[in-house]
């Protein structure tokens, strides 16, 4: 599949090579022609503008800052009419400990409201991006949660993640990420302000 990378981050950065490895095609979409260079020196990766890489995919990941989200979707929009987006977004406050929309809509529901002939999958968001590499806690995978509107979109997401190494949990439309990012801010909490460390992971268990 051809995947093409908005942003050049930990997360797009390494969910690119981890795919690449699987056998999918990489687009590194970035604003610096060195860093696209940089990321796409390996097999089935290469690197260009945010341009190329959402003409390249079928599939585009979003792991933008969330005050550049916007701008870059509103330019890229007739781009990505008909394709899968993963929004990895958060809006997450400067403080850290808060998200800067209310809690009666989401980040991805607000990207999907931007690309309105897209189908947006909220995933990753609620993943540090030092548990990419290695997902696999003593035989156990991590979960990665999803949600989105469009079955067939979910579907290829579910394969991407575990693609990736995780274990798929569809969580239901795209209202639900509203508490996909609330759990980032648990991460958050978790990792940095009970210093539990970064490479910490959720997991849903279920008998």
């Amino acid at each position: 599949m051809n995947i093409g990378i908005l942003g050049a981050g930990r997360m797009g950065g390494t969910l690119g090579k981890l795919w690449a490895k699987k056998g999918h095609e990489i687009f590194f979409g970035t604003r610096s022609p060195e860093k696209a260079i940089e990321l796409s020196s390996g097999v089935n990766m290469r690197g260009g503008s945010y341009e190329d890489a959402a003409k390249f995919g079928e599939v585009i990941f979003v792991g933008t800052p969330w005050e550049a989200t916007k701008p870059l979707l509103d330019s890229l929009e007739p781009l990505l009419a008909g394709k899968v987006v993963i929004d990895c977004t958060n809006a997450l406050a400067p403080d850290y400990v808060s998200l800067l929309i209310p809690a009666t809509t989401s980040a991805g529901e607000l990207v999907q409201s931007w690309l309105p002939k897209s189908h947006v999958v909220k995933a990753y968001n609620s993943i540090g991006s030092g548990v990419l590499p290695a997902p696999d806690y003593n035989n156990t995978k991590a979960t990665g949660f999803y949600c989105g509107n469009d079955a067939a979109a979910k579907k290829i997401v579910h394969q991407l993640i575990a693609d990736s190494g995780f274990e798929p949990i569809d969580c239901g439309d795209l209202t639900q990420a509203r508490h996909l990012e609330a759990m980032t801010l648990l991460f958050l909490n978790l990792a940095f302000k009970q210093n539990m460390g970064g490479k910490i992971a959720f997991k849903l268990l279920a008998r």
